[in-house]
C-alpha cells in the first residue's frame, strides 16, 4: 500500500512541477511576444543553428568523458561506450522526462547493477564529484572572461564577474576543505549532537577518501567543465546569432550565459523550462539586449534537438534503462541522503578519516 501512495504522492509532484514549469514559459513568452514575432518574421540563418547544434553536441559528450575517467581515476574500469551509453540516458531523464528519478540517479541505477558491491561507494562519489566540478568549471569560466572585460564592462557586468568569481572561490574553498583531513576533527566537533549534518558531513568525507589521492585528476576534469562550458556558451551564442543576426559580445555571452545556464539545475521539469528564460531575460536586459529569453528559447531548442539523440539511445536500451530506473530504488533505500553513498559504506571509511 505504501509504494502505490509513494507514486500517486510522486505523480502529483510532477504534474504540479510541471504545470509551474510550463506556466512560467507561457508568461516569459508572453512578455517577449513582441521578439518572438519579430525572430519568426527574419530569415534565420538554419548553418549557423546547425553549427550550434554540432557544437553543442561535442560539449554534452565531452561530460561524458569527463564522467568515464573520474571512474577510471578510483580503478572502476567502466567501458568509454557504458559511459556514453549511460550519459546519453541520463540526458533524457534531466531533460525531457518529469520524474522523481533524476538524470544522477539513473546513472547510479546502472552503476548499482554494473559494478560489485564493494566498488559502488567510489562510484557514487565519481557522480558527486562529478556535479561538483561540473558547477565549479561553470563559475570558473564566468570569472575569468569577465576579469579578462573588466576594463570594458559595464557596472551590471562587473556586479555578475564578481559574484562568478565569489562563487567560484567558495567552491575551491569546499574542494581544499574536502581534501584536507586535518580539517575534520575541527569540522566533526563543530557539528556534534547534530545527526543530520554529521552524517551528511560523514558523507563527504566518504566521497573524499575515494578521491583524495587524485587531486590531480579532479583538477583536470575541472579543466574539461571548462572546456564544456565554453562550448555551450559559443553553442548560445551562434544561436542568437542565428535568429537575431546582431547580438552582444562573445565576451558578455561568457559572463552571462554561465550564470543562465547555472539555473537550469534548479529542480523544475525540463530543465527548468521558463525559469531559465526568463533569468536570462532579466540578464541579458543588463547589456541592453531585449532578446535574452528568446534567446534561451533558442538555445533550448538546440538543446532538444540533442535530447533526440539521447531519446533514441534511451529506446534502444529500453529493457536497461527500466532495470536501472528499479536498481536507483533500491540504491535510494540503501543511503540516507539520495543518490550519496551507501550507508555501510560510509560508516567504516568515515570513522576511518576523522
Amino acid at each position: 500500500m505504501a509504494p502505490t501512495k509513494s507514486r500517486k504522492r510522486s505523480l502529483v509532484t510532477n504534474a504540479v512541477l510541471s504545470a509551474i514549469a510550463l506556466g512560467l514559459l507561457a508568461w516569459v513568452a508572453y512578455g517577449n511576444r513582441d521578439q518572438i514575432a519579430d525572430v519568426l518574421r527574419r530569415q534565420i540563418d538554419w548553418k549557423l543553428l546547425g553549427v550550434a547544434f554540432a557544437i553543442y553536441m561535442g560539449g554534452l559528450m565531452l561530460t561524458f568523458v569527463r564522467w568515464f575517467l573520474l571512474y577510471r581515476a578510483v580503478d572502476v574500469h567502466l567501458p568509454l561506450s557504458a559511459a556514453f551509453r549511460i550519459g546519453f540516458i541520463g540526458n533524457v531523464f534531466n531533460l525531457v522526462i518529469p520524474g522523481a528519478v533524476g538524470g544522477d540517479l539513473v546513472k547510479a541505477g546502472f552503476v548499482y547493477r554494473l559494478v560489485p558491491p564493494e566498488r559502488r561507494v567510489r562510484c557514487y562519489s565519481s557522480l558527486v564529484i562529478d556535479r561538483l566540478v561540473g558547477l565549479l568549471g561553470l563559475f570558473l569560466l564566468a570569472a575569468i572572461m569577465g576579469g579578462l572585460a573588466w576594463g570594458r564592462a559595464s557596472a551590471d557586468v562587473q556586479r555578475l564577474t564578481l559574484i562568478a568569481a565569489g562563487a567560484t572561490a567558495c567552491g575551491i574553498l569546499g574542494l581544499f576543505v574536502l581534501f584536507t583531513p586535518a580539517l575534520y576533527r575541527p569540522l566533526d566537533r563543530l557539528l556534534r549532537r547534530r545527526p543530520k549534518l554529521e552524517r551528511a558531513f560523514d558523507h563527504l568525507v566518504a566521497m573524499a577518501s575515494a578521491f583524495r589521492s587524485r587531486r590531480g585528476v579532479v583538477a583536470f576534469t575541472v579543466f574539461m567543465s571548462m572546456g564544456n562550458h565554453t562550448m555551450n556558451v559559443v553553442a548560445f551564442f551562434l544561436t542568437g546569432l542565428a535568429l537575431f543576426g546582431s547580438v552582444p559580445s562573445l565576451f558578455d555571452h561568457f559572463v552571462i550565459v554561465p550564470l543562465v545556464l547555472f539555473t537550469t539545475a534548479v529542480p523544475l521539469p525540463f530543465g527548468a523550462l521558463g525559469l531559465t528564460e526568463g533569468v536570462s531575460g532579466r540578464l541579458f536586459d543588463l547589456v541592453n539586449h531585449p532578446g535574452g529569453a528568446v534567446a534561451m528559447m533558442g538555445f533550448r531548442l538546440v538543446m532538444y534537438a540533442g535530447a533526440l539523440v539521447s531519446v533514441v539511445v534511451y529506446l534502444a536500451n529500453l529493457s536497461q534503462v527500466r532495470d536501472a530506473e528499479k536498481a536507483a530504488e533500491e540504491a535510494k533505500k540503501e543511503t540516507e541522503l539520495e543518490g550519496a553513498l551507501p550507508t555501510s559504506d560510509l560508516d567504516e571509511n568515515a570513522s576511518a578519516m576523522k
